[in-house]
């Protein structure tokens, strides 16, 4: 069973992660990024307490970032001002899968189903959770939650006539190679994988990322090591 903490247990809008990030290139600390979310905040999100808990989360994807990651959190912050605001999503999802194991698990349960049965219902990403995160208290809220933060994201959409299910929207795409393989990387976040299974990771159900695999093959970042015929496996460059 995965004993860490859950931690994105807030349903969150990309309009506050754009926030955080445009606070985090301006320069400010930390202390400065919270006081300011709580007051941009204020109208969006009533009560402090659950103010200051979203804000937790919105600063561990952007400003708290693991020492191990900071490399990646980097090229994020230096990419942020050159892309476009629909590419942004491509940014704030990679950060989310390193900063938050449980918002990894849920996107990976997510795509597995949805290339399963082209669509799924709460319940179905609850149990899968309950499985491997255990029977929380907190377990069911957060998955709650994360699924309707993926409905704002618009990454997935609730089916009629009772909302009870979900498909995916269209994936997306990218032109831009350079944050295509910065989004890889977190996927692999220092593991090895098969390219194939690299390109087409559930945990990124809504981008679609096979138009980047000469990319991955020349570049730089990438170890990739052929073995036997067919196989190509992918690692970060050590660097």
């Amino acid at each position: 069973m995965n004993n860490q903490t859950i931690g994105f247990d807030r349903e969150l809008d990309l309009d506050w992660l754009d926030l955080t990030a445009g606070l985090v290139l301006e320069g400010l600390d930390i202390q400065r990024i919270r006081q300011e979310l709580l007051e941009r905040l204020a109208d969006e999100i009533r009560g402090e307490k659950a103010r200051k808990n979203t804000i937790t989360v919105l600063t561990r994807v952007w400003v708290r970032v693991p020492k191990e990651h900071q490399a990646l959190h980097s090229e994020a912050l230096a990419l942020l001002p050159e892309i476009s605001s629909e590419d942004r999503l491509w940014l704030h999802w990679g950060m989310s899968l390193l900063a938050y194991p449980f918002f990894h698990d849920v996107a990976t349960t997510v795509g597995r189903l949805l290339n399963l049965q082209g669509k799924f219902e709460s319940t179905q990403v609850l149990r899968r959770m309950r499985e491997s995160w255990g029977h929380r208290t907190t377990l069911e809220r957060a998955v709650q939650r994360l699924l309707r933060t993926f409905v704002n994201w618009n990454v997935t959409r609730t089916m009629p006539p009772d909302n009870h299910m979900y498909q995916a929207t269209p994936p997306r795409q990218t032109s831009d190679s350079e944050l295509a393989l910065w989004f890889l990387e977190c996927l692999l976040s220092e593991r090895q994988l098969p390219l194939p299974d690299l390109i087409q990771s559930p945990a990124a159900f809504p981008f679609d990322l096979t138009h980047h695999i000469v990319a991955v093959r020349r570049s730089e970042r990438f170890e990739v090591n052929r073995q036997g015929l067919d196989l190509e496996m992918v690692a970060p460059r050590v660097k």
